[in-house]
């Protein structure tokens, strides 16, 4: 049986860096052939460098936590539809703080390689049936769009900036409390009129 070589660089990439606390630059392709049993050869050719590997591991992990989040937003059952919006961005920015270095790389990776379908894409089609529900119903849905896009690239700004965003406006993502009112304000923009 012929060995998934490309697909194993991965999956022990994956592992690598669960195993670094999200610190992927801590890697080594060393770290990388040993697991799999390769030389770095075989990496260098599937992938031409470990920042492109990374990059795509990386891609895979959020991408894998954006489709686990549906299992979250159908436990909401019980709260009204701003209320499920609210509640799911807080969870995105917590998310976004507790694994910064790899949220960082994913949206930096998709702010400077968009694509159809990389995960700011799949995020924002997560968020739009929320957005929807939150929002008055003579709203059109390219509003709606909109909204939903708008709202997405002002929090991850937020995050990115996060530390300057205390400087700049008083405001630590890194604090719970002020991160969730962050939220709440920005919600408070996209659903006003």
């Amino acid at each position: 049986m012929k060995k998934d070589v490309k697909n194993e660089i991965i999956e022990a990439t994956i592992k690598l860096i669960e195993e670094k606390g999200s610190n992927p630059e801590d890697i080594t392709i060393r770290d990388i052939c040993e697991r799999v049993g390769i030389g770095a050869g075989l990496v260098n050719y599937h992938y031409q460098t470990k920042e492109n590997l990374i990059k795509q591991c990386v891609q895979k992990i959020i991408s894998e936590v954006i489709n686990k989040t549906k299992g979250v937003y159908d436990s909401l059952s019980d709260m009204t539809p701003e209320e499920k919006l609210r509640y799911m961005a807080k969870y995105t920015c917590t998310y976004l703080e507790a694994h910064e270095n790899i949220s960082r790389m994913s949206i930096l990776t998709d702010l400077t390689g968009v694509n159809q379908n990389d995960n700011t894409a799949q995020t924002a089609v997560a968020y739009f049936p929320l957005l929807r529900q939150a929002c008055r119903e003579d709203i059109n849905d390219q509003e709606v769009k909109r909204r939903t896009c708008f709202m997405l690239m002002t929090l991850q700004s937020a995050f990115l900036r996060s530390p300057l965003l205390y400087d700049e406006i008083g405001i630590d993502f890194h604090n719970q409390k002020q991160r969730d009112d962050l939220v709440d304000m920005v919600i408070n923009f996209y659903l006003k009129n």
